[in-house]
This record gives structure tokens, sequence and C-alpha cells, in this order.
């Protein structure tokens, strides 16, 4: 290559006095920290919305039995406490809307006598869970209907009788 000569070099390519710091920011600096920030809590949010989703997707849902065993002990929780007209009308619709869902039988849309007409026709259950059965809804149906006199005992025992048939009789705990 040959030596070049400054003449042909045309002047704008000189160099020239340097000048001061150029602002190339496209925005004022403030706005910018601004926007990063909102950027890194969007970003955090979604961070957390998947993995709650992730979370959500990945636990297996309760079973009939699990959700009535859990609704009895918050149930038993508050037994003795409890007015025993409310409290069996709680530990009733657990019961019979276990039995519903577990065993298919019309539990939430018939009355206790017709219940345990279907419930002996029915041959889910042994003779022990239908005397557990029988008890437990004569007990709850003096409270709730009769108005019986009732304390936290009798909320105990009724919550008793209701884990005794959900858990599948009066050993299944023991098992």
């Amino acid at each position: 290559m040959p030596p070049t000569n400054t003449a042909t070099i045309p002047q704008d390519l000189l160099p020239h006095e340097i000048a001061g710091p150029v602002d190339y920011l496209p925005y004022p600096l403030p706005v910018m920290i601004g926007a990063g920030v909102v950027l890194a809590l969007l970003f955090a949010l979604l961070v957390w919305v998947l993995v709650a989703w992730l979370r959500r997707r990945n636990r297996r849902p309760l079973t009939a039995k699990e959700k009535a065993l859990a609704a009895l002990s918050a149930a038993r929780a508050g037994a003795e406490q409890a007015a025993p007209y409310l409290f069996s009308i709680e530990v009733c619709d657990v019961l019979r809307n276990f039995l519903g869902t577990e065993h298919l039988l019309p539990a939430t849309t018939q009355t206790s006598y017709e219940f345990l007409q279907t419930a002996r026709q029915s041959g889910v259950f042994d003779a022990m869970r239908l005397e557990h059965l029988t008890r437990f809804l004569d007990k709850a149906d003096a409270i709730k209907f009769a108005r019986a006199a009732a304390t936290g005992v009798d909320n105990i025992e009724l919550v008793g009788l209701a884990e005794d048939l959900v858990k599948g009789g009066p050993n299944a705990a023991a098992a």
C-alpha cells in the first residue's frame, strides 16, 4: 500500500479538538432506573405466578375420604364449645356428602329413614357399620328435629361415629 499524502485526505477526517461527553441515553437516567425497577418487579411476579401454577398443577386432588376426615377433624376441634344443633347439622352434612360422593348413595336427598333403607339394600355397609350409621342418624335427628338436650360430649360422640363410618369401621383407625 503506497503512503498516503495528507493533502489528499479530506479535512473532515482529520482529528479535531476533543469534544465533551455526548449524552447518548434515549431517556433521562431516572426514567430508565424506574423502568428497570418496574421490569424487575414484573419479572419477579411472572416467576411467582409460574411457580404457584406449577405447584397447583402437581398437587394431587384430595379424595372424598380425605376431605371428609379433614372436615371432621376441624369440627372435632370445636366440638366442646359448639352449639349441639348447629354442630349436628355440620357433621351430618359432612357424612352425607361423603356417602353420596364415595358410595354414590342418595344421602343428601333422602330422609334418615329412607337413607337407612337404601343403605341396607345397597350392600355397601356391613352389620357393624349399619349399626353405627343408625346410631349416628338417630342421635343427629334427635338433636336437629326433636331439639333433644345435648352437650359437648354428644358432639364428640357424633364426630366419633362419623369418623368411624368414613374410615370404614370402628377398627379402621387401628389398621
